[in-house]
């Protein structure tokens, strides 16, 4: 194609030009895609949660719901059971007699551990009472009765899955701190 262009001078000159087609060079390619495959590994390797760490905060999220269930006792007058095992972990209630799950609360209701556990254990602090542990399928859950008292005796819950383990230190408040322990 030839175009006409006014140079400097005020006369018309020809000049050839070439069509290029749209697109990109492989160069800008390549470029590109090894960019993306750069923020691919570093979001995915941020996003890949540590097995410790969701452990971690599933006995902290535990605490959590042990203390608003105390309040809850408190609140309303009714006994609350902690029950879990080695699947997941629920609060019930006696109403008339017969054992009822807290279905009403959304905060309260039943769970799944994030990843199956293959150790549960409830420890009393001062060792009055025999430690409940389940170490597999089909054992009957561990039951801790949420106290309505605002001065608790001490306990110590033990989670425990493949890749890690994790205590849950409860205080006379009935606050729970978390320990990692090393992993498996």
């Amino acid at each position: 194609m030839i175009a006409w262009l006014i140079n400097d001078r005020g006369t018309r000159a020809a000049a050839l030009t070439r069509r290029q087609a749209p697109g990109f060079t492989l160069l800008e390619l390549m470029v590109v895609i090894v960019l993306a495959g750069i923020l691919i590994s570093i979001v995915s390797f941020n996003v890949t949660p540590d097995p410790q760490q969701q452990l971690a905060r599933e006995g902290e999220r535990v605490g959590q719901l042990l203390a608003l269930a105390a309040d809850e006792v408190r609140l309303q007058q009714t006994p609350i059971v902690w029950e879990a095992d080695l699947t997941g972990f629920r609060f019930v209630t006696e109403r008339g007699g017969e054992r009822a799950l807290l279905t009403r609360d959304d905060l309260l209701r039943e769970r799944t551990w994030q990843r199956p556990l293959q150790r549960l254990a409830v420890v009393d602090a001062g060792r009055t009472q025999a430690p409940q542990v389940l170490l597999g399928p089909g054992a009957p859950a561990v039951r801790r009765a949420v106290a309505r008292e605002w001065i608790q005796p001490r306990w110590r819950l033990e989670l425990a899955n493949d890749v890690a383990q994790v205590v849950v230190d409860f205080d006379e408040t009935g606050q729970g701190h978390v320990a990692n322990l090393p992993s498996r």
